[in-house]
């Protein structure tokens, strides 16, 4: 599997060790987590981590994560991952998290375009699938600019900082 991607003005490294300061401060802070979920413990951020170095293939279970830098200044603006949840359909669940500096400026859909085309060329994908909260408005947009159409909502689904929240859930077929 190729370490590196590249699409218009991003590049996607896999997860290495040396991201960890990265991945620990996204899942601890509470502004990236406030429609993901609670922030995690450093102890869960780094069994979740340690997890998602492995080696990497449709039949893991694990999250296949990439490192999201402009190309231009070479600065890390998030990550995007994908994870296989259908093996007979081949199936891949994708999430993403931006840092709050490069919110607003395209990248989130580029990266979920490149990333889904990326792993419907290398690996089969047919399908993708994402979950988002209703009212995370920003990420169902990118959502369905990279083609993704919205399959349900589930009220009550999810429970964020102790609050139920509703899930939408999305699809694209290939």
């Amino acid at each position: 599997m190729k370490s590196q991607l590249c699409s218009n003005r991003l590049t996607f490294t896999k997860l290495a060790l040396s991201d960890w300061e990265l991945i620990r401060s996204i899942y601890s802070n509470p502004t990236l987590m406030a429609h993901i979920g609670s922030t995690m413990s450093e102890e869960a951020i780094r069994s979740n981590f340690e997890k998602e170095l492995a080696p990497w293939s449709t039949d893991a279970t694990h999250w296949l994560t990439w490192i999201i830098r402009e190309t231009d200044t070479g600065n890390d603006i998030g990550l995007i991952s994908i994870c296989t949840r259908d093996r007979d359909k081949l199936t891949a669940e994708t999430g993403f998290i931006l840092l709050e500096a490069a919110k607003g400026k395209g990248y989130a859909t580029e990266a979920l375009t490149c990333i889904m085309n990326f792993a419907a060329t290398t690996y089969g994908f047919q399908k993708f699938t994402a979950v988002c909260s209703e009212e995370h408005i920003a990420s169902r947009r990118v959502l369905e600019k990279a083609g993704m159409t919205l399959d349900k909502i589930v009220p009550d689904s999810t429970e964020i900082n102790g609050k139920m929240v509703n899930d939408c859930f999305y699809s694209l077929e290939r």
